[in-house]
């Protein structure tokens, strides 16, 4: 009986100050059977005619099953209003990929705490800046994260919206266990959403 292929997960993720727990989920992730993609330990599938970020879009694209891991950092890859990790995100919701998201306990902290100043009652944005700070170094982060759980679709609409809150990494491990251990589920929700 032929083996089937690993699926491929890509794994979207700012990654300053995060290097070693995206290594470590990653490295799980590995041990679960699947072959992961991420930019940081140089597993996205790269095409040298291409920018940096035609190729991370293209690998959102191309994955079977995508990981977006919201954090309270923006990240450096910026081309134009978005950064690249944003631009993963929406490719992924945009084809309606089988996907997880994870989101740091400081994004929907300041979500919360912010939400007055940054967005009107119709739930568009407003104008507000925050200054770049060692906890937050864009509000865009909440931009990213309401792309995510799709919070311009109305509730009852939304599909692949669950961003799992976490703080520290054996919460977001936990979570990584509990959803991905099971490969053979994950290859059935791929089946059931027609992801080849």
């Amino acid at each position: 009986m032929p083996v089937e292929p690993k699926l491929k997960m890509m794994v979207a993720s700012t990654v300053y100050y995060f290097e070693d727990q995206l290594n470590q989920i990653c490295a799980v992730l590995t041990g679960f059977g699947y072959e992961v993609w991420n930019s940081h330990i140089g597993t996205i599938p790269l095409h040298p005619g291409r920018s940096n970020l035609e190729n991370c879009v293209a690998a959102a694209r191309d994955c079977d099953v995508f990981l977006g891991i919201v954090r309270p950092f923006y990240g450096s890859g910026r081309i134009g209003d978005r950064s690249i990790t944003h631009e993963e995100f929406l490719e992924a919701v945009r084809l309606r990929k089988p996907r997880w998201f994870l989101v740091h306990r400081d994004v929907t902290f300041a979500r919360q705490l912010l939400k007055p100043y940054m967005f009107k009652r119709d739930g568009n944005r407003t104008s507000f800046k925050l200054k770049k700070n060692p906890v937050m170094d864009d509000l865009r982060v909440v931009d990213l994260y309401h792309d995510a759980i799709q919070n311009n679709v109305p509730a009852a609409d939304r599909r692949g919206h669950w961003a799992q809150e976490f703080y520290r990494l054996p919460e977001a491990l936990c979570y990584v266990d509990s959803q991905f251990k099971d490969a053979k589920r994950i290859r059935r929700i791929c089946e059931e959403m027609n992801v080849p």
